[in-house]
Parts: structure tokens; C-alpha cells; sequence
């Protein structure tokens, strides 16, 4: 009577196992097909500064605000991610050309790049939601080496300019003369 007992408790527990293996399984695949409809809903911004200096990454900053500046209304009117692919693809060398701009306009000899592509996004987390971990298609600037912190975003739909105004980018001068005082 007692084995009775034991073998049944036994089953009991390989059943709960079971079930619990399979609620597992079902919401990870839950959660793989929201994160694959997020993704396919988005373009994100990821901009490299130079190096980790004050100076660099409020270049970066300010980088950022043309290319967003640019990106906004151009994708106003954009229904989906493969509008958005296209209008992006038609733009990248203005884009190129703004952001190559912004950089001369600062004083700084520094090149950029900007492509648009698949790339790995780890997870991120904004004040109200959270993006996971996965591939998105990708607007990246990188400035000079870009070996530099770098800052991430949501351009489409556009969720970048909340963002980007609670960051300060006043204190770099705009242009710097230096004189030399003479007696």
C-alpha cells in the first residue's frame, strides 16, 4: 500500500514537471514572436562617438540631433519597416553628408560613416517600456574611430526626441577663437 501511495505521488510529480516544462516552452515562444514583431516594426539608432572624451561624446550629442533632426520628417508619413528601409536606403548619402557637416561645422577633421543594416540590439530598457534583446534593422553612425561610448534610440516610429532633449548639449562651444593678450 505504501509503494501504491509513493508511485502515485511519484506521477503526480512527473506530471507537474511536465506541465511546468511545457508552460515554459509556450512562453518562450511567446515571448520569440513578440520580440520578432517588435523588431520588424522599428529602426533604431546607434551612434559611436570618437572616444570616451567629454569633448567626443558631446560631438556625438550633437551628431545625434542632425541625424534625428533629418530622420523625423522624412519618416513622418512612413507606414512600416520596409517604407522605412526604403526611405532611409534613397536618403544615406544626405544623411552621410549632414552628419560629415555637423562634424566640419565643429571644427573637427573626423569622418563618419552611416549605414543602415540587421544588427544585434542588446536589451533596453526606456522609462515607460523596455526594448529585448534581438536583431533590428539599424541606423548606425559611427564618428571617426568609434571607439567611444555610444547612444541608442528608436526612430521609427519616432521615440528618440524625449530622449534626446533630457540630455544636455549646450556646453560645447560652438566655435572657439583664441587670442593672445599683448602689453
Amino acid at each position: 500500500m505504501m509503494e501504491a501511495v509513493l508511485i502515485m505521488k511519484l506521477r503526480r510529480l512527473e506530471v507537474c514537471i511536465l506541465i511546468f516544462i511545457s508552460l515554459l516552452f509556450t512562453y518562450s515562444a511567446f515571448i520569440s514572436v513578440k520580440q520578432d514583431n517588435i523588431a520588424n516594426g522599428l529602426l533604431r539608432l546607434h551612434v559611436l562617438a570618437n572616444s570616451n572624451t567629454a569633448h567626443d561624446q558631446q560631438i556625438k550629442l550633437l551628431v545625434r540631433d542632425e541625424v534625428l533632426k533629418f530622420c523625423e520628417p522624412i519618416l513622418k508619413n512612413a507606414d512600416d519597416r520596409n517604407e522605412v528601409y526604403e526611405i532611409m536606403n534613397e536618403n544615406m548619402q544626405t544623411l552621410a553628408n549632414i552628419a560629415q557637416k555637423t562634424l566640419w561645422d565643429l571644427g573637427e577633421n573626423r569622418s563618419v560613416s552611416v549605414s543602415l543594416k540587421e544588427e544585434y540590439y542588446p536589451t533596453r530598457d526606456y522609462t515607460d517600456f523596455s526594448l529585448p534583446a534581438g536583431e533590428y534593422l539599424g541606423l548606425r553612425v559611427i564618428i571617426g574611430e568609434g571607439e567611444g561610448k555610444n547612444w541608442w534610440c528608436v526612430v521609427f516610429p519616432p521615440m528618440c526626441n524625449e530622449l534626446a532633449v533630457s540630455e544636455k548639449t549646450d556646453y560645447l562651444p560652438k566655435k572657439c577663437t583664441i587670442r593672445f593678450k599683448t602689453a
